[in-house]
């Protein structure tokens, strides 16, 4: 099953960011998105399992997921497994740092444990954290979505400080496999550079990686080909920018990086199921 931020209807358009506190009370189906997301377990027990590697959950579980890894959940206790859950679209990193930052490359590596079991001094650090971060998303208060991203990027850099000082513990921990290859360069490129003229082969040459391979690597890491991933984020930008400002049409189309109103009209009701003048009229109301 494919998940897409878009599919969840309380999700804003102008701001991809969502944060709850779920329960799981028998298994959640093997899935994968497009969007990054973390969670902490609060309470129960039961097991995760990421691209075909089972991890056990429980109290004080820390997981942080890239777009794309498939993973289920089971719940092994009488009573659920409760758990702080943030979903966020990369822009919300890509945004707020320089492309090819060291902290986006520690995050996006792939060969990293995607979840680590906190001790108790740790586990009262992070509570405190997804609670604050919780609590500001069900604000109203001028700021609060610069207020939360700052909350989130202080989350994932204590957990990313974390992982990297346990790395040493043993052989294992540093070599976590995902069966994704180290394709997130370019993933991160697109998602920086989606306004520009951009193309498989371009791509290609830019990495040094061979169009046929690059082709084949994409489709098996995002499930969908590179063009078509270009258009989704391509799309939820426009999304956004019907929502949160009166740009006219055209410029939007223009500013997300489409050569003209045809074509982004066309795709954007192929993507959305709408005209661009419906959706900004839909949101308008809402």
């Amino acid at each position: 099953m494919n998940k897409d931020l878009s599919d969840y209807e309380m999700i804003a358009a102008d701001f991809p960011f969502y944060v709850s506190i779920n329960e799981v009370r028998h298994s959640f189906p093997a899935h994968r998105h497009d969007f990054l997301e973390c969670s902490l377990v609060i309470a129960g027990e039961g097991h995760e399992t990421i691209n075909g590697i089972r991890h056990p959950m429980s109290r004080g579980t820390f997981t942080f997921l890239l777009p794309y890894q498939v993973h289920d959940i089971v719940t092994y206790s009488t009573t659920p497994i409760r758990l702080f859950n943030c979903m966020f679209a990369m822009e919300l990193l890509v945004s707020s740092v320089k492309t090819g930052s060291p902290y986006l490359q520690a995050l996006l590596a792939e060969n990293q444990r995607p979840f680590f079991h906190m001790d108790s001094e740790e586990l009262v650090k992070f509570e405190e954290m997804m609670h604050g971060l919780h609590n500001e998303y069900n604000q109203t208060t001028p700021f609060r979505n610069e207020l939360l991203t700052l909350k989130l990027h202080e989350i994932l850099l204590q957990f990313q400080r974390i992982r990297v000082s346990r790395q040493g513990m043993n052989a294992q921990e540093k070599a976590y496999p995902t069966g994704n290859g180290s394709i997130w360069p370019v993933i991160e490129y697109i998602h920086y550079h989606y306004r520009d003229d951009l193309s498989l082969s371009g791509l290609a040459d830019h990495f040094r990686i061979p169009p046929t391979r690059l082709s084949i690597e994409i489709k098996k890491h995002a499930g969908i080909n590179f063009l078509h991933l270009l258009h989704k984020i391509r799309i939820r930008h426009a999304c956004s920018l019907l929502s949160a400002t009166d740009m006219s049409i055209l410029d939007i189309a223009l500013e997300v990086g489409f050569s003209s109103y045809n074509v982004f009209g066309r795709l954007f009701r192929e993507y959305k199921g709408i005209t661009p003048t419906e959706y900004r009229l839909a949101n308008l109301r809402a």
